[in-house]
């Protein structure tokens, strides 16, 4: 199709736009071109397996949700992920289902294969290693874990906004390089096709479970694709969202940007508080616009804040599946206090950060987004009966 094409041609844009880039060093851009061609090629695999197997793709998926958290990034997202993918009866995407010889789908029953998917993983972290070193300081800022978010499928859709951050020579204060991003339309086909080909393999008891904040960029169009969607959207003190947001891509970029490069570093940042503007733009005009008759009845959108789930966390998920009226079981709360055992905050490394780092001050920021203040993170916001 048409939207397919335009897919291809943004993937053929990545890979020109990597070979003349400054800011990459030798070995960065190798391997630079190395994820764009995965990322082709993973796609390709999809779309063809799909074409083949039409059938699959008129599977229903199940009556409730998908359950999606998405909001700005930064604000315990992940955490909260990892803890609602706990409930057996529900599935989040495996690191694998998107990432590691993804056609065909298997089940997650399916033990000897998902081995062999884990290995693979292991051997290309151990590949990667060999030649940058090690990646902990990566886990320390967003820790590796067995569900990941379906970022990973709009990846492969060509939607890599990060990416296009750095290798963009566009002048520092233009956001052409986001708009452009923004402009893929086609993404959420291809985020639908690659999730009920999972579906067709192993569809859940009760819901999909999704998350990544670059939802917030796509509301719209999120649930056109998947009207029964059941939003989480989490929200956090912006003087620790930003700066966190760019120590992570500070760290993203560590191993193959060329360190001598300052003005590559400062333009990241730039391109970072670029994101956070556009993604709040967006979370504000959904949230608010007049006849919305999705965020009408509110029912269907739960806000919560990052001090309330660090706080409790198994509280909040409660509060959650009271809210959506989902099955809570004593099998799920189990498991979570499990993961949280083993999975205390730090346990990957410490993740440090501050304004003054990036060259961003309190109250800059405080005028800059005092709509969105006062909308989630105010004792006067809409949303009090769910945030406190």
């Amino acid at each position: 199709s048409t939207a397919f094409i335009r897919l291809f041609c943004s993937i053929e844009s990545y890979r020109q736009s990597i070979l003349p880039s400054q800011y990459l060093t030798p070995i960065g851009r190798h391997l630079a071109l190395c994820e764009i061609n995965k990322l082709h090629t993973d796609c390709k695999h999809v779309l063809n397996y799909a074409a083949d197997n039409i059938q699959l793709l008129h599977d229903n998926f199940p009556s409730i949700g998908p359950l999606i958290i998405c909001g700005l990034p930064r604000t315990g997202s992940t955490l909260l992920f990892n803890l609602l993918a706990c409930d057996p009866n529900c599935r989040a995407p495996l690191y694998t289902d998107m990432c590691v010889d993804i056609v065909p789908p298997i089940s997650r029953s399916d033990s000897i294969e998902q081995k062999r998917r884990i290995n693979a993983v292991e051997m290309s972290i151990k590949q990667k290693e060999y030649l940058i070193g090690s990646q902990s300081h990566i886990a320390a800022s967003h820790p590796n874990f067995t569900f990941e978010e379906d970022y990973n499928i709009l990846l492969q859709a060509s939607f890599l906004p990060f990416f296009t951050s750095i290798v963009c020579d566009d002048e520092i204060n233009s956001d052409k390089w986001l708009q452009i991003e923004l402009k893929k339309d086609y993404i959420y086909d291809y985020h639908e096709v690659f999730l009920r080909l999972l579906n067709s393999a192993d569809k859940p008891k009760s819901h999909w479970l999704l998350k990544t904040p670059m939802h917030s960029l796509h509301l719209d169009r999120l649930v056109q694709h998947y009207p029964n969607t059941l939003l989480i959207m989490t929200h956090r003190y912006l003087d620790e969202v930003i700066p966190s947001l760019c120590a992570l891509a500070q760290a993203n970029v560590q191993s193959t940007f060329d360190k001598t490069n300052f003005t590559g570093r400062n333009q990241l940042t730039k391109r970072c508080c670029q994101f956070i503007d556009k993604m709040i733009e967006h979370i504000l005009e959904f949230r608010t616009r007049p006849n919305n008759l999705f965020n009408q009845s509110r029912k269907y959108i739960f806000d919560i804040t990052y001090d309330n789930l660090m706080n409790d966390p198994i509280a909040i998920v409660r509060r959650i599946y009271s809210y959506f009226n989902l099955q809570w079981s004593s099998e799920f709360e189990t498991a979570m206090r499990v993961w949280l055992f083993e999975n205390p905050q730090g346990r990957q490394g410490r993740h440090t950060y501050s304004l003054s780092q990036f060259g961003l001050h309190l109250k800059d920021i405080d005028t800059r987004y005092a709509d969105y203040i006062n909308l989630f993170l105010s004792p006067t916001s809409f949303s009090t009966n769910n945030l406190t």
